[in-house]
């Protein structure tokens, strides 16, 4: 038994324990891949050209980047924007816009990572038919065992695609 401790202790050094790349770009192929040329700096992604040169765009000209513990979309001419995490990778853009964040608030994006809707909101849904449910004052549950987490709590309304609050479509 001594043994086995000694061959253990011996072979630990072998694994790695380094801390993940600061950046790792996301590929359709292979998942996560580490990403040379990229930091993470009060919350702002800087990515160099060949590091920008390397990353996978989508037809809308986006490639999304994870560091710091978020995923972030990154245009072809370099613009950055931290994004909520949704079904395990980036937020998905629907009907034009996307769901990032503007320090710990949601704002929505457009493709162009250009601010849509000011970002005061603690969650938001995505947009459908021209309008999202956010959230002021709502804050995580308790993930159920799928890993989802619910929002809780706060007052729920709708907005359009301006920002302004509308009527619940459905009358409630």
């Amino acid at each position: 038994m001594r043994r086995a401790g000694v061959l253990l202790a011996l072979l630990a050094p072998a694994v790695n324990l380094a801390a993940p790349p600061a950046c790792q770009r996301l590929t359709e192929e292979d998942g996560l891949q580490p990403l040379a040329g990229c930091h993470l700096e009060q919350g702002r992604l800087s990515l160099d050209a060949a590091a920008r040169a390397r990353l996978d765009y989508d037809n809308l000209g986006l490639a999304a980047v994870y560091a710091g513990d978020s995923f972030h979309y990154v245009s072809r001419q370099g613009r950055t924007q931290a994004v909520i995490t949704w079904d395990n990778g980036p937020d998905y853009v629907e009907e034009g816009l996307l769901r990032g964040r503007v320090g710990e608030r949601i704002a929505y994006f457009d493709a162009a990572l250009a601010q849509a809707v000011p970002g005061t909101y603690d969650f938001g849904w995505p947009f459908s038919d021209g309008i999202a449910q956010v959230c002021n004052g709502c804050r995580r549950g308790t993930p159920d065992g799928d890993g989802h987490t619910p929002m809780e709590g706060g007052e729920w309304f709708h907005i359009d695609r301006q920002g302004r609050r509308v009527a619940d479509p459905t009358g409630r």
